[in-house]
């Protein structure tokens, strides 16, 4: 089984249960956005996530800035095995850097595209009612990733309703 396998696999056993985690976190404010968050050499993933509050202007481009986030240890160790494995240089920009990238955008859409609407609905939400994306916490590709997995892992009325604008 490839590692890429084996992450997928993860994902569909443990992701629906960490999304569960964040909705059901006490508050007076809804969640709206769920970011996963790497780093500039693909060294892991966080996942944060934002609360809808009159100050909040829903300003994912500041991802940065969020106060809360969990640290689910598949989402970490098992990226890192396969940056471990790769032949690329994950300290530069490349083309086969970025391909990297785009093969995990597919699989977290592939699996956010499958959580379970009962995940959301337990605690009041639709699953259109929050914003997925990814992104890096710095690095060359940062823009990159949160533009296109905002495209590819919402439909287009969950932009447009928080006013999200991904103009390149």
């Amino acid at each position: 089984m490839s590692s890429f396998d084996i992450f997928s696999q993860e994902l569909a056993e443990q992701l629906p249960a960490v999304i569960e985690e964040i909705l059901s976190i006490p508050s007076e404010n809804r969640v709206y956005s769920i970011a996963f968050v790497t780093t500039d050499d693909f060294y892991g993933f966080y996942v944060s996530f934002d609360y809808d509050t009159v100050d909040n202007p829903h300003n994912i481009w500041e991802h940065f800035e969020w106060k809360h986030a969990i640290y689910p240890s598949f989402l970490y160790q098992t990226l890192v095995d396969i940056v471990e494995g790769s032949t690329i240089d994950f300290t530069r920009t490349s083309d086969e850097k970025w391909a990297f990238a785009e093969q995990l955008m597919m699989l977290l859409n592939k699996h956010i595209q499958a959580l379970p609407h009962e995940v959301f609905e337990k605690y009041g939400y639709q699953k259109e009612d929050i914003l997925f994306f990814t992104t890096m916490s710095d690095g060359d590709y940062m823009d990159e990733l949160l533009t296109e997995s905002a495209k590819l892992f919402n439909q287009s009325e969950t932009l447009e309703k928080y006013q999200i604008s991904l103009e390149d």
